[in-house]
């Protein structure tokens, strides 16, 4: 069985951190699905959202 995880970039997860006044650890756990409240919810939202903001980017 696979664990449930997003995988971004340093860069992006230090984004998270400031957007939402809070520790990498608190980012990392949040999009690694350790935690569950409302906070991780909306980081791992924002995490979809900055992956679909780079997929973008790429030109076909």
């Amino acid at each position: 069985m696979q664990k449930k995880t997003i995988q971004i970039s340093a860069k992006q997860k230090k984004e998270l951190a400031e957007l939402f006044k809070t520790s990498l650890t608190t980012v990392q756990l949040s999009l690694d699905y350790y935690n569950n409240s409302d906070l991780a919810k909306k980081i791992r939202k924002q995490a979809k959202t900055l992956l679909l903001a780079e997929a973008d980017k790429i030109n076909e």
